[in-house]
């Protein structure tokens, strides 16, 4: 009896139907309402079998329990199709749920490649600016070239050296240090002078003797006027060279 149809509810239930939905719109106040009524006519049905202590009440019609039966039986159908609604959104929202949290996680990778590639900008940028300090403070090819041959001499030797100590191997070449070597620094001032001649050849050392001036030469001899016989001024040599004899 319970495979009636919907369209076969009670009159007073079609009545509440048309007057407008209940006030508590959920799948507990639909049974509710045809468990109440289905109770109210069997409560009757059992009043009328009862033992008349007084007049019983008319016992129900067949049809009202069969409107019971069916309204009951469209309700708890229309309770399962509400309950597959439900677990329908609750996957949904699971669902929707999910979403967001990757959505969230793919926000999260895009702000650290966005700081990522940030960082990487501007070490960039102080690249760029060292490149261009460089090439303002670039030094010419041959006068690095000129200063490495120089210092050269004071390195390690290249691979494809000869041994110098063989015999038969050519002297090797002349080498001009950058810095003064250990005998000039001994020498001192005298450094600076001329390298010595041969046997037997003299010059002077230290600077050189400043010519003698050439005496005044005024106008002629006045015989009326007295002589000078005045000394001439003694010139100075200004030599604040401190180690004369170095």
């Amino acid at each position: 009896m319970a495979n009636n149809a919907p369209a076969s509810l009670p009159r007073s239930l079609q009545r509440d139907q048309l007057r407008g939905p209940p006030i508590q719109d959920s799948t507990t106040g639909l049974l509710l309402g045809p468990l109440n009524h289905l109770n109210s006519v069997a409560q009757q049905l059992l009043q009328s079998l009862s033992p008349p202590h007084t007049k019983p009440p008319l016992p129900p019609s067949i049809a009202a329990l069969a409107e019971a039966d069916a309204a009951l039986a469209s309700a708890v159908q229309l309770a399962h199709i509400h309950q597959t609604k439900q677990k329908r959104i609750e996957a949904l929202k699971s669902d929707v749920l999910a979403l967001e949290n990757s959505w969230r996680n793919v926000i999260v990778q895009l702000e650290e490649g966005r700081r990522d590639l940030e960082a990487i900008i501007a070490e960039g940028d102080v690249r760029l600016d060292a490149i261009e300090q460089a090439k303002a403070g670039a030094i010419p090819y041959p006068e690095l070239l000129a200063y490495a041959q120089s210092l050269s001499a004071f390195t390690s030797a290249p691979p494809n050296l000869p041994d110098l100590s063989l015999p038969g191997q050519p002297p090797p070449p002349l080498f001009f240090p950058p810095f003064p070597n250990e005998e000039k620094m001994r020498r001192g001032h005298l450094n600076a002078e001329e390298p010595l001649g041969p046997l037997g050849e003299t010059h002077s050392v230290g600077r050189p003797p400043s010519p003698s001036p050439e005496p005044h030469r005024g106008q002629a001899a006045n015989p009326y006027r007295p002589m000078d016989n005045r000394p001439p001024q003694q010139m100075f040599d200004l030599d604040l060279d401190l180690n004369p004899d170095l």
